[in-house]
């Protein structure tokens, strides 16, 4: 029988499942737990996410908010609960800021967004009663003359061009400039106050959910659509440039990415709003997330508690898009460079409540006040995660002929187990092959005795410190064309 050599040299593809297992391409994977992308298309284990503190107790009822701004750490808490944030290790100051209590006699129950304004900062709120209502610098914000229109309210917020929009329902609401808490379009000495009925100009756009910064314009997103407005300190000058039938369903899940584009979590899965052109800045609706989009829509069809609540983050220097949903973390790693656009996931150990980034840094607050740090003080810290790979079933460019795996070498780093199945009637079955430390390229031989038309590989990594896959190299006696 003749021999070959069938080489695995790079994993750009990352986590795909378009495909069956027998029909995916080579370099594409069906897992890829606790593992990125790096920039040459290799495998490298995650980073740990390392304890730094705890906010205690947590305000009672309230789910806490933490952003990064300035060099330090901010929590958010209505004031009468108060909260003592103990330093721990923590290599950034951490601020605890107290919110007045709400209009009436009810109590907030949720931060559903906080927006940074010279040094100050604007939050949005819910309260128990379904109502929602606004802070700037810990003081509700109130509408017209005098507070005269009543409290504000509002659920998602973005400062631009000296204002403050906020999304309230099917309006979007900005205030004066220099002033989020000038909400009098009358005022003389803060002017630019006002709103826009988004459902004038589709009734899709009713209930509007987020809004991000898109190049020169801000796209103002609701469940169906997407409207991308120009919009300018004097508010006779604010024109909608273009609406598309694509929108959001998790208002924390739009992020800018890259140069200006925006990635967001849809009802089909992760999608990109980009520029059709450098010229026109036309946008349009990629598909970004078309790889992982069959693990994603089962999860948003029956998990929408979850999925509303779903935060995404950039993780600064690498430029990774992270995606939580409940306890799973989508990362996409994107290096245009070396053509890589790939998809893996990673289990914290926690459900992530919402990120936060400091000096470059990625923090983690989780569902009862812990605070984590990715890659801890060092940014270098790993821990003993289970990293988990699993290839498609591989058919040697050959489907239809039989063959035998002589051997197997693999360019790694750290301890693995690697596994082969090779019964294309059951790609879930896979026999430990060998246990590896680091390179087989100067060592004899791994034998395996299987037989059949694919065969796939299942290797797992769980030991201290960093570990790499850079390749894997099949050595395979081809038997008769069936």
């Amino acid at each position: 029988m003749a021999g070959k050599v069938f080489s695995v040299t790079d994993f750009k593809a990352g986590l795909d499942v378009r495909k069956t297992p027998l029909t995916a391409p080579g370099g594409s994977l069906r897992i890829l737990e606790n593992a990125v992308l790096n920039q040459g298309g290799e495998i490298e284990k995650r980073q740990a996410f390392v304890y730094m503190t705890t906010i205690a107790p947590l305000p009672v009822g309230l789910m806490s908010y933490m952003i990064g701004h300035a060099g330090a750490l901010h929590v958010f808490g209505e004031h009468h609960e108060g909260a003592v944030i103990a330093p721990g290790s923590l290599p950034v100051p951490i601020v605890y800021h107290a919110l007045a209590d709400p209009p009436g006699t009810t109590e907030l129950v949720e931060i559903l967004d906080v927006e940074p304004f010279d040094d100050k900062f604007f939050v949005c709120a819910q309260t128990a009663d379904g109502a929602t209502c606004c802070y700037y610098d810990g003081f509700i914000v109130t509408e017209g003359a005098g507070g005269a229109g009543g409290f504000s309210s509002g659920t998602y917020a973005r400062t631009w061009k000296s204002k403050m929009y906020r999304i309230d329902g099917k309006y979007l609401r900005f205030s004066g400039i220099n002033n989020p808490a000038q909400n009098d379009p009358s005022s003389v000495t803060e002017p630019g106050a006002g709103f826009i009925n988004l459902a004038l100009n589709d009734p899709d756009g009713e209930q509007a959910l987020a809004m991000e910064v898109f190049y020169q314009s801000m796209a103002v997103m609701a469940r169906l659509q997407t409207q991308v407005w120009t919009l300018d300190p004097d508010p006779t000058k604010d024109t909608l440039a273009q609406l598309l039938r694509q929108g959001v369903i998790s208002p924390r899940s739009v992020v800018q990415f890259g140069t200006g584009d925006v990635l967001f979590l849809s009802d089909s899965g992760v999608r990109s709003l980009k520029a059709q052109t450098a010229f026109s800045l036309a946008a349009s609706v990629s598909d970004v997330g078309s790889a992982i989009d069959l693990m994603l829509i089962p999860i948003i069809r029956t998990n929408s508690t979850a999925v509303n609540k779903a935060e995404a983050v950039v993780q600064p220097i690498q430029g990774r898009y992270w995606l939580v949903i409940d306890d799973t973390i989508y990362v996409l790693s994107y290096f245009p460079a070396g053509q890589i656009t790939a998809w893996s996931t990673m289990k914290p150990g926690f459900v992530v409540r919402n990120f936060a980034v400091v000096n470059n840094t990625v923090y983690c607050l989780d569902m009862v006040g812990n605070i984590y740090l990715y890659g801890g003080v060092t940014q270098n810290e790993y821990d003993s995660c289970k990293v988990t790979i699993r290839t498609p079933h591989l058919s040697a460019d050959n489907p239809t002929e039989n063959k035998r795996i002589k051997s197997v070498d693999v360019m790694c780093q750290g301890q693995w187990s690697v596994n082969i199945g090779m019964l294309p009637n059951n790609t879930e079955a896979f026999e430990l092959c060998a246990t590896i430390q680091d390179n087989t390229y100067g060592l004899q031989s791994i034998p395996f005795a299987g037989y059949g038309t694919h065969f796939g590989v299942h290797l797992e990594h769980q030991a201290p410190g960093p570990a790499l896959l850079a390749s894997l190299h099949f050595n395979i006696e081809a038997g008769v064309v069936k």
